[in-house]
């Protein structure tokens, strides 16, 4: 079968580091760590694991970021290569072991494609599974059945969904409503970690909410707020004119391309002042209840904290590493509670309802069919034009790219 494999050497990565800048493809071209592939079809490991035929598969961040060796190295204990990219899934069940009693051949599904204690098929779950917090699994390093992983694509073991056929355990498997097309259900999994984010750290009634970010994750914590009918004012700070109409399109308040003109806008709420300091940008007082940072830059960072007022709530949902001479004299001198988001939740709660993150999901989704979720898939390529694919996700201007996905 045909697979987009990655497969990251210290080589590749040395000459994409040194070189890429002008010479893309060493990092997604001939020389590089990815490739369309001719790989062996996956087989199931046991009985409790059904085969999937992909329809679609997207494009992450998290896919952008190995592509182009920004990922932090604090993570590279927890993946192994080479591996067949993709966790953003929706697809067919071609195949079930016989101990499969939750999903049958023919059945539409999307996935959860973190790999955990029950995947790897250990009896005594760690304690971040117990608690449901599946994607904080303490054996992500790897065990006996499965090398090192936290996520579907990203082990050598478990070959992702970038390609024509792909193995799932049943805990993995998630049934798709007859009601949600299939291009709603492929970003279910960005679009779920956007409502975790959102439930661990949910705005009040009537507060002020910044979202900082053009790409997916900012659109997914736009529409969580949205679907969960918390009345607040939400402001998205993006960079281009597309992305601003994108996320007035979703229920965003206010779209800004600017800093000047969020500072402008900061100035216009209530007892919000400026002030300025003896070196660096100017300083406000007061500012948004809950800030959601969608990015995880230095610039990103530094404009969330520097944008919440006093006691107020930042959340972290961008993928953040390594930020050099980042301020936070304002976590302590504003006594902010800064939140790490990561992934999503077997056991999410809200309105008294405890399940997973996923499902939640789809209950929301179908309590608002004429919510315009589909409009965030921009981009559709197949496998053969993994390339392109690439490079809308990298020229956004362009491109006016949000979601891309392999259609397969």
């Amino acid at each position: 079968m045909k697979g987009i494999v990655y497969d990251f050497t210290i080589p590749k990565y040395l000459a994409a580091k040194a070189f890429g800048k002008h010479f893309p493809s060493l990092y997604y071209g001939k020389p590089s760590a990815l490739s369309l592939s001719h790989v062996e079809e996956p087989t199931l490991p046991n009985e409790r694991w059904l085969k999937v035929k992909p329809i679609y598969a997207g494009v992450c961040g998290s896919d952008m970021g190995a592509i182009f060796y920004k990922t932090s190295p604090s993570i590279t204990p927890f993946n192994s290569f080479p591996s067949i990219l993709g966790h953003e899934v929706v697809g067919i069940v071609t195949e079930v072991g016989n101990d499969v009693t939750e999903v049958e051949v023919g059945q539409r599904i999307t996935l959860d494609p973190y790999i955990t204690c029950e995947v790897r098929g250990l009896k005594s779950p760690c304690p971040a599974c117990r608690k449901g917090l599946h994607s904080l699994c303490r054996y992500k390093s790897g065990t006996d059945t499965f090398g090192p992983g936290m996520i579907l694509g990203f082990c050598k073991d478990l070959p992702g969904g970038w390609s024509e056929s792909l193995v799932v355990h049943e805990s993995m498997a998630i049934p798709v409503p007859d009601t949600i097309s299939d291009k709603v259900a492929a970003m279910s999994e960005p679009l779920s970690v956007g409502l975790h984010a959102v439930l661990r750290q949910p705005p009040k009634s009537g507060e002020h909410v910044l979202v900082i970010g053009g790409g997916m994750i900012a659109y997914a914590v736009i529409a969580a707020i949205h679907l969960l009918e918390i009345d607040c004012h939400i402001t998205q700070l993006s960079l281009l004119q597309y992305q601003r109409e994108m996320g007035l399109k979703l229920g965003a308040n206010n779209g800004l391309t600017s800093r000047k003109e969020l500072e402008d806008t900061l100035l216009k709420m209530p007892e919000t002042s400026r002030h300025k300091p003896a070196l660096g940008r100017d300083i406000f007082v007061g500012g948004y209840d809950a800030v959601y940072d969608c990015i995880g830059s230095k610039e990103s960072l530094d404009d969330a904290l520097r944008m919440a007022r006093e006691r107020g709530k930042v959340t972290l949902v961008g993928c953040a590493g390594e930020i050099k001479k980042l301020d936070w004299t304002f976590v302590w001198a504003n006594e902010l509670t800064v939140l790490g988001t990561h992934a999503y939740s077997k056991k999410e709660t809200w309105e008294g309802i405890t399940t997973s993150t996923q499902e939640l999901l789809f209950e929301l989704i179908e309590q608002h069919p004429d919510y315009p979720l589909e409009q965030l898939v921009t981009h559709e390529y197949p496998l053969e034009d993994y390339r392109e694919a690439i490079t809308a996700n990298l020229d956004r201007g362009k491109y006016q790219s949000v979601k891309t996905l392999f259609r397969i």
